[in-house]
């Protein structure tokens, strides 16, 4: 862990906190949960969340901040829970007079002037609430509260096998700083009866071949119940938990109603090279790609159908 990576924060009166597009609730909750505490421990700084919003984002409440390039250009730019700097959901990162990034994925470039990267953590969130215990700081308990919720979204309640002793020890400091853990599982895990139905759509659409399970679907599937794309996407996890099936996958149309977007999840066997091959990333064993055209989705669906437990 660095020990200064946040101290250039002193020397910025504006901070701008950066994340990737298509934000999931640890893309979320590390921005904000940072934000918070930047606010708490430097009021007289602005701190600003640059970013569309989008549906994690309304679910939580919290509103991304609208600026000029002359703010960000004066600013210390700080890039959460990304892999990459495509999948940066604000380009103007680059302006900043310099620039940090943080975050849990496996390094394919370096992005910023600064970088922490720890691949071993189960998410952004639990580098963020490791950091504070460390420098033995209390942050407010909106930003625990933020910090927890990416924390067990991202490693599905503790149950990913990115999963550590540290881990536990980041849960435990959130918990210290007030987290309510009823108010995350409800906030986390809770449905709407459209997504409990669209979840039954995606189970009706599975083919299981070999040990590989997988659903394909399509624009029409997720907006006859009002979904989203991002929210239709992230419905992989329903697909997970069979005895029998060691790889699953979703693949959603897009927006542009051409390509599909694929959400790639294992118990223990690596996937992430599939992903990179066809210009996604992430983990070893949950993955994403996006702007597949079908023969590309029945390429993936081929290569890993073959694939075998080591």
């Amino acid at each position: 862990m660095p020990n200064n990576i946040l101290e250039s924060v002193k020397n910025f009166n504006t901070i701008t906190i950066f994340r990737h597009v298509f934000a999931d609730m640890d893309a979320i909750g590390s921005q904000f949960g940072l934000k918070y505490y930047l606010e708490s421990a430097y009021p007289d700084k602005k701190i600003y969340c640059l970013g569309s919003d989008c549906p994690v984002s309304q679910r939580n409440n919290v509103h991304m901040d609208v600026i000029d390039d002359e703010v960000v250009a004066s600013s210390l730019a700080i890039v959460l829970d990304t892999s990459n700097a495509a999948r940066i959901d604000d380009e103007r990162y680059q302006l900043a007079k310099k620039s940090i990034r943080i975050d849990h994925h496996v390094q394919v470039e370096t992005i910023c002037d600064e970088e922490w990267i720890d691949d071993k953590a189960s998410a952004t969130c639990e580098l963020l609430a490791l950091y504070f215990q460390e420098k033995k700081v209390d942050i407010p308990v909106e930003s625990a509260l933020m910090l927890y919720l990416g924390l067990t979204a991202d490693n599905i309640r503790f149950t990913t096998n990115n999963v550590r002793p540290a881990t536990f020890d980041a849960a435990k400091y959130l918990f210290e700083q007030g987290v309510d853990v009823t108010k995350v599982e409800q906030l986390n895990f809770s449905k709407s009866m459209n997504d409990y139905k669209y979840e039954t759509v995606v189970r009706n659409h599975t083919i299981l071949k070999n040990k590989f399970f997988y659903s394909i679907l399509e624009c029409e599937d997720y907006e006859n119940l009002g979904l989203s794309f991002t929210d239709a996407k992230d419905k992989v996890y329903c697909l997970a938990g069979i005895e029998s099936v060691e790889m699953w996958a979703l693949f959603t149309r897009m927006e542009d109603r051409e390509h599909y977007s694929a959400s790639l999840r294992s118990r223990n066997i690596p996937i992430r090279d599939v992903a990179m091959q066809f210009g996604g990333g992430g983990h070893e064993c949950a993955s994403g790609i996006k702007n597949l055209s079908r023969e590309q989705v029945e390429e993936v669906i081929e290569i890993l159908s073959k694939r075998e437990v080591a």
